[in-house]
């Protein structure tokens, strides 16, 4: 199914990437109050883009804001009409592929990483897999669980690290659970300096 951008449905990118930041942080029950320059600097946004959406929000209650040192702190309006019909869209459209694909490239000393497609549809769950991210040799593991708790909205990955020994060695002696992993639906490899996916595509 083709990807759906859902800043055409609302208008601007900038206001859908506001709302999706609102939406799934609220899905990991964390409904904060975001300051707009926290936001813009989040999202990479110019400020002025910011406040002329987060005002937008706020004339429709979709958000609301208090002050603190005259300054705005936004929050969602859980009370607003459409409220769940609206996080539905955000939660169900969310799809961090890019931002795993980003992270994972960037590890210059993995020689295998594998994400299954299937995450981007863990924020509701719909799909079911042995291991959602594969990966060999080394990665700083305080890093990877802060950038997975950040992405995911502290939803579970489950994910395996080893050593390429351990992969050879699993490997010649048909582990079973090696085999099923690297035969899942929907794998990506991200870094396959191993050549994995041309052996699995000749067999």
């Amino acid at each position: 199914m083709k990807d759906l951008d859902i800043s055409k449905l609302f208008g601007s990118k900038c206001r859908s990437r506001i709302l999706e930041k609102f939406f799934l942080e609220f899905e990991a029950w964390n409904n904060e109050w975001f300051h707009m320059r926290a936001i813009a600097r989040e999202l990479d946004e110019q400020i002025n883009s910011i406040k002329r959406e987060l005002d937008n929000l706020t004339d429709i209650w979709l958000l609301k804001f208090k002050e603190e040192s005259k300054k705005k702190i936004f929050y969602l309006n859980t009370s607003f009409l459409l409220f769940k019909e609206f996080k539905d869209i955000f939660i169900k459209t969310y799809n961090p592929i890019n931002k795993v694909k980003k992270f994972l490239t960037s590890q210059k000393s993995l020689e295998l990483a594998i994400a299954n497609e299937s995450l981007k549809y863990k924020m509701i769950d719909w799909w079911k897999t042995i291991l959602d991210i594969f990966l060999i040799w080394e990665i700083d593991k305080n890093l990877f669980n802060e950038f997975l708790w950040v992405t995911f909205f502290n939803k579970k990955i489950k994910y395996a690290i080893i050593t390429k020994d351990d992969f050879y060695n699993r490997l010649n002696y048909w582990d079973k659970l090696i085999h099923n992993i690297l035969s899942q639906w929907w794998n990506l490899f991200f870094i396959d300096k191993m050549k994995i996916k041309d052996i699995l595509d000749n067999k």
